[in-house]
């Protein structure tokens, strides 16, 4: 029998396609994702928004003013003229002392008599008065108008005080019991005490502005005043100061400026000012020189003003996403510029080749910053005990001697992984602080960071 002889296969190999293998790198790379998912949790992120930020500072500031304590002659009833705050003219009336309360009766039936009117003389007087007001008056200063009022009220006063000295000149006892005090200059009368009378703005303490110490006396108690005893107290001169104590860091702030941009008491009204700087006793003082508004801050002593500065423009960052990174210091004086190019920012790093020579190599790591000594590298970016050459000498340093810097920054999650990012802080608030637009390998507006700066770590995939 004839035997059967199989033919034999030739072996072919496996043609892979194009489309196979785009199809298995995606697998694999799904794969993987998946695989590094399992290990993953959610990370909350913040996308960086530009802001503004102010950063006003209030402190207390000391009202140092030209007062002037006046005494009672006499015993009596007393009778003020002058609202607390007014001004009062040189030579007007202030208040006056009667011993038996006879003049206060007489005054009483005088103003509510339909019989007692004023003369014509008294009436041209007033008329005149409002004539001249009338002709100087300007409406960007309508607080004005209300010390008119003021001083026509006490100027009708005055006649009708006239009128009954008039009807009680029959009594000769009359004279002797009633007194009546004129201001010798003019000023802005006000009834408190309070031991800053006379007060020598050269000698600032601290215990000047500790409030707990401080008392105010008010010389108005009751309708009655003993002789000798202080009655009322007047400012006669418009120039007066603030003295301020300000912390070290708020001192250099403002130092900063020529004249000073603030408000007083929360004040919509802003002022601008030039002070002077005084250091005493380890504390910081400013003064400020003001030349208006004392009749509306008469009856502080003690006044919150605040400071009003530009507003700083950057981005806008919590700090939970602050974080810090130690990178190398390396002496500037290694740092040269590289082949076609003036721009220093290369290294020369020496080379030990295979024939046991050396060479020099340029490496361009991350140079986060430099300053007068230093230029602060990205570790991650050059090897370890790695030996720079100096420029025109034949001196060396290894970078394991190399000091650290904590350098600030946060993770931007933008690329899909967390990327460490310098950034320079020009405002640090209680929660979140407003950072420089500008900084080399810093991040920008939109970016998106880590929201917790311990939650992720560096070169970590996000997504």
């Amino acid at each position: 029998m004839a035997s059967i002889r199989r033919k034999k296969r030739k072996w072919q190999p496996v043609k892979i396609s194009f489309g196979f293998v785009i199809f298995a790198i995606m697998f694999v790379y799904m794969l993987i994702r998946i695989i590094m998912s399992l290990g993953d949790h959610d990370l909350s992120v913040f996308q960086v928004e530009e802001s503004n930020y102010d950063t006003n500072f209030t402190a207390t500031g000391l009202a140092v003013r030209k007062e002037t304590l006046n005494y009672s002659s006499t015993s009596g009833y007393v009778c003020y003229y002058i609202r607390d705050g007014e001004k009062v003219a040189k030579g007007a009336s202030v208040y006056s002392v009667d011993e038996t309360g006879s003049m206060q009766d007489a005054l009483f039936d005088v103003q509510n008599s339909g019989s007692s009117v004023l003369s014509d003389n008294d009436y041209k007087d007033l008329s005149k008065q409002i004539q001249i007001f009338k002709a100087g008056f300007s409406p960007s200063d309508f607080s004005e108008v209300y010390e008119f009022k003021n001083s026509m009220d006490n100027k009708v006063l005055e006649m009708y005080e006239d009128m009954a000295l008039e009807q009680l000149s029959s009594n000769q006892s009359f004279d002797s019991t009633f007194s009546a005090s004129k201001s010798n200059v003019s000023g802005i009368v006000t009834y408190y005490m309070d031991g800053f009378e006379g007060y020598d703005i050269n000698n600032l303490s601290a215990d000047d502005f500790d409030k707990t110490k401080y008392t105010k006396e008010m010389l108005k108690k009751s309708d009655v005043v003993e002789s000798g005893k202080p009655i009322y107290k007047i400012i006669d001169d418009e120039n007066w100061k603030i003295a301020v104590m300000l912390t070290k860091e708020e001192y250099a702030k403002i130092k900063k400026n020529e004249t000073i941009r603030f408000t007083i008491n929360d004040s919509s009204r802003r002022l601008s000012a030039k002070y002077e700087t005084v250091e005493q006793d380890g504390n910081y003082f400013i003064i400020i020189n003001m030349h208006r508004y004392l009749a509306e801050y008469v009856a502080d002593r003690y006044l919150n003003i605040t400071f009003v500065f530009s507003e700083t423009k950057g981005l806008k960052i919590p700090n939970s996403a602050i974080t810090e990174k130690d990178v190398l210091m390396i002496p500037v004086s290694y740092l040269t510029g590289g082949s076609g190019t003036t721009e220093k920012k290369y290294f020369n790093k020496i080379v030990l080749t295979a024939d046991g020579t050396t060479s020099v190599e340029q490496i361009s790591p991350t140079i986060y910053f430099t300053d007068d000594h230093f230029c602060y590298v990205d570790p991650a970016d050059i090897d370890d005990n790695t030996v720079l050459a100096a420029n025109e000498s034949d001196i060396t340093f290894n970078t394991s001697t190399a000091g650290t810097y904590k350098l600030k920054g946060v993770f931007c999650v933008t690329q899909g992984s967390a990327v460490f990012k310098q950034i320079d802080v020009i405002v640090d608030g209680d929660d979140y602080s407003i950072i420089d637009p500008n900084t080399a390998y810093g991040i920008s507006a939109y970016d998106r960071i880590a929201l917790d700066a311990t939650s992720v770590k560096e070169k970590q995939i996000i997504y």
